[in-house]
């Protein structure tokens, strides 16, 4: 029987707009497809969009290869970022506005360009499709309500994806052969939760292409100026109120936030 993409999407957005999202698969029931889930989460883009909302960006996940074992993908996943989800460092979040809150401290790149394909951005010229590279931390409703479908329900969840603290400061990007091995840190409540780098290098490229591969299957292109969150190299943390993130670089401005 067909999926009705149009109707499960208006499902899919009145419960993120209550803070309870994806309900639709609490129900045992319910399947879809990847494909299917990746439709959900375009449509509920594009209404999103019909009310005023800006796509600012993209988000790619599970970057890590046990990671995407686990889920049965293939490749990364893709969620789409909204303007009015960007915060800025020192911002005040609060919990109840999301469930399961989570974060992850991750590298963004802003694109200099609206394509990063073809032999100008391509091996060494690589870096001219990227105006800056900084930290963020992303938030995420970090809920699974179906225990058997983890890789469909993340896509039409939107890849989990809730928000962005973005640094007050982004500087343009220097030598990127600088940030090759940038390690970027968590700190909650002031103790170092992990630590990890070195993924600024050839995986991002290869990322990015598949991103803007699968966009091109939905009629969608990157643009210059988006923001791109890359992927974690570290573990979601939950967090509750109370809680005091930062997200640390050596080279890079770091990022901040309280949850209450």
């Amino acid at each position: 029987m067909p999926v009705d993409v149009a109707a499960l999407a208006l499902r899919q957005l009145k419960d993120y707009d209550r803070h309870y999202p994806g309900l639709l698969f609490a129900n045992p029931a319910f399947s879809l497809t990847l494909r299917e889930a990746y439709d959900v989460q375009m449509q509920v883009a594009a209404l999103r969009q019909q009310r005023g909302e800006v796509v600012a960006g993209y988000k790619i996940g599970c970057v890590s290869e046990s990671v995407r074992r686990q889920l049965g993908l293939s490749a990364p996943v893709f969620g789409c970022i909204f303007e009015n989800e960007f915060h800025h460092s020192g911002c005040i979040l609060e919990a109840a506005l999301y469930e399961g809150l989570a974060i992850e401290g991750e590298f963004a790149v802003r694109l200099a360009a609206d394509t990063i394909a073809g032999p100008d951005y391509s091996g060494e010229q690589f870096p001219r499709a990227l105006s800056s590279v900084f930290p963020v931390i992303e938030l995420h409703n970090y809920v699974f309500r179906s225990p058997r479908q983890a890789a469909q329900e993340l896509v039409a969840n939107n890849a989990i994806h809730a928000g962005v603290v973005l640094p007050f400061e982004q500087p343009p990007l220097g030598k990127a052969e600088d940030l090759a091995d940038e390690e970027i840190s968590v700190d909650i409540n002031g103790e170092r939760q992990g630590t990890a780098g070195g993924t600024l290098g050839k995986t991002l490229q290869a990322n990015l292409l598949l991103l803007a591969e699968h966009l091109q299957s939905f009629g969608a292109t990157l643009r210059a100026g988006q923001t791109i969150l890359t992927g974690s190299p570290l573990p979601l943390y939950r967090v509750k109120a109370g809680d005091r993130i930062k997200v640390r670089c050596r080279r890079l401005p770091e990022v901040a936030a309280a949850i209450v």
